[in-house]
């Protein structure tokens, strides 16, 4: 599953990176632009510094997996607050993709907490399965949203100029 899931992320980041390219030549919707350049940089920068964060957390046995997970949660509250403030300082409104992305942000996050809770402090270790399919699962369910958003906003856009 861990191969498969590293593939199928970067495919799904591709994605993600040429549906922005493509809706910054068409200047679609703002709200959704900023959430998803967000969602692609955070995605980004987790994805360049993950060898590094697994190294650190490897090494150190007893503060690595603490590292792991505050890592990938502080990125991902870290995306959730820039998305927050672009939109609050340029007083824009939040569209559905940009709920949606906060949502799967804030959704990851929380994951990692729990993930966190049960494997370093009540030593259970039962949402390791979990953790490994919910996480591809959510970087998965990114992709057909924007991928609707983009293709309602494209027909929204020639209608503007058919009528």
């Amino acid at each position: 599953m861990g191969e498969f899931a590293y593939r199928i992320d970067h495919v799904l980041w591709l994605i993600c990176f040429l549906l922005l390219i493509v809706s910054m030549v068409y200047k679609l919707d703002i709200s959704s632009r900023i959430a998803l350049t967000v969602w692609v940089i955070g995605n980004l920068v987790m994805d360049k510094a993950q060898p590094f964060v697994m190294d650190l957390a490897t090494v150190y046995e007893d503060t690595g997996p603490s590292f792991w997970y505050i890592t990938w949660s502080a990125v991902d509250v870290l995306c959730v607050w820039c998305i927050y403030k672009l939109h609050i300082v340029h007083d824009i409104p939040a569209s559905k993709l940009t709920r949606y992305i906060m949502v799967c942000l804030l959704s990851l996050c929380a994951l990692q907490f729990m993930r966190y809770a049960d494997r370093m402090i009540f030593d259970t270790n039962l949402l390791s399965e979990m953790y490994k399919y919910t996480i591809v699962s959510i970087n998965i369910s990114v992709v057909p949203f924007a991928i609707f958003w983009f293709v309602q906003d494209i027909q929204t856009l020639r209608k503007g100029v058919v009528l």
